[in-house]
């Protein structure tokens, strides 16, 4: 099943929002698409996955294709943030129980960090990019990948 994900590259900047997790397929159809933008490019990526508020704690298949997607990702990511976004119990539970695995699995390394909201990646876009990341930041909420 899909989860009807959305992706846009803007500047170097990947954004995905994923309303549910994701499938497999998804996983692939990503990570095809990071390859892509990343040789047009020439340069990595810095990639920003958003999960929505009311997306449901992904099952032990989810987490794994989750793990591999982390995994692939970094040959063609310099970073990679991860907003999920909202203020309920749930959407903290899951920012720290994340932050948690990245530390007790040793995959701590600066590559993947965990935000409550798209505005919190801008610090890093402006160091990364050289550049002021408004006008980026906007257009995502534009094109209804950000809240």
């Amino acid at each position: 099943m899909s989860t009807l994900f959305k992706v846009e590259v803007i500047d170097r900047v990947m954004f995905a929002r994923f309303p549910n997790p994701p499938s497999k397929t998804d996983v692939q159809k990503v990570l095809a698409e990071m390859a892509t933008h990343r040789e047009r490019i020439g340069k990595p990526l810095l990639y920003v996955g958003l999960i929505d508020s009311k997306s449901k704690i992904p099952n032990a298949e989810e987490r794994n294709h989750l793990s591999q997607f982390l995994a692939a990702g970094r040959a063609y990511c310099e970073v990679a943030h991860l907003v999920i976004e909202g203020s309920e119990l749930q959407n903290s539970l899951q920012r720290v129980i994340i932050s948690g695995m990245l530390i007790v699995t040793r995959t701590y390394d600066n590559f993947l960090s965990v935000h409550k909201s798209v505005d919190s990646v801008a610090p890093d876009l402006l160091k990364r990019l050289g550049k002021d990341p408004g006008p980026i930041l906007r257009r995502v909420r534009e094109l209804g990948l950000a809240t």
